[in-house]
């Protein structure tokens, strides 16, 4: 079984279903949380009372994977935790910021397995009481009865910030976007790419989708770029067309040898 991590006696988090569950809740019942979140729990745990930078963990949760991302992506993904945390049932804030320094976390750990906390369903059914005769009359099956799972949503990354996007554009960013072709809406984004083939940029970007969630607010616009200097592609997620001058955009750039299948 793999590792579970109990966090100060109150919730669980197990790192591969990236979910945390109060220890008190219905059985089965579990917040998830968003993979780039998870990561960082996971790091933040297993170096628990340690200080990690921002830097470290760019490098572990995004940059090993391919994936460039600005600061305000690890601030969304720690915001993110702590109202999962908060929504699992623990009370503490275990995650506190270290100014000009990083993360570093607080808690009070326990690592186990699930059955180490959670003692099964199953062992916890009582014997039936004696039978009694009725007509007409089934026995319940206690064994039988199944608990309703509970999902809760994880807060989204947040990608919508303020950037110069416009003015790193040296041709202009409105001529240079405008010649993007129309694909369909996807993850509640407007989708433009620079290649003409719905088919391909579809399925590319749903690649990279499963990498690292990439999701429009309303009225949100995505723009997919074959990026030729770096080997890779880049996703530029903006708040409305990037013609108007108040679009607020984020950029994520991913290496072709870590999404490609």
């Amino acid at each position: 079984m793999n590792t579970v991590f109990l966090i100060n006696e109150t919730v669980l988090f197990d790192p591969d279903e990236h979910s945390l569950r109060p220890m008190d809740g219905q059985p089965g019942s579990k917040v998830v949380i968003h993979t780039p979140a998870s990561e960082c729990l996971l790091l933040l745990l297993r170096h628990n009372q340690q200080v990690l930078t921002q830097r470290f963990l760019f490098e572990q949760v995004w940059e090993k994977h391919g994936a460039v991302v600005t600061t305000n992506a690890l601030y969304q993904s720690i915001a993110s935790l702590r109202k999962g945390l908060q929504s699992a049932g623990l009370a503490e804030n275990i995650i506190k910021t270290v100014p000009k320094m990083g993360f570093k976390s607080i808690a009070t750990l326990r690592e186990g397995t699930i059955t180490d906390f959670i003692t099964p369903v199953e062992a916890t059914v009582l014997s039936p009481a004696p039978k009694v005769e009725q007509p007409g009359v089934q026995p319940h099956n206690l064994a039988a009865r199944h608990y309703s799972r509970w999902a809760y949503l994880a807060a989204g990354v947040a990608f919508i910030i303020s950037c110069g996007v416009l003015y790193h554009q040296q041709s202009g960013g409105e001529s240079h976007y405008s010649d993007y072709s129309y694909i369909g809406q996807v993850n509640g984004c407007a989708l433009y790419s620079s290649w003409s083939g719905e088919e391909k940029s579809l399925h590319t970007f749903k690649l990279l989708d499963k990498r690292y969630p990439l999701a429009c607010e309303s009225g949100g616009v995505a723009y997919l770029t074959l990026n030729r200097s770096l080997q890779g592609l880049s996703v530029l997620l903006c708040n409305r067309k990037i013609e108007y001058s108040n679009a607020e955009c984020q950029s994520y750039i991913f290496r072709k040898d870590r999404y490609e299948a």
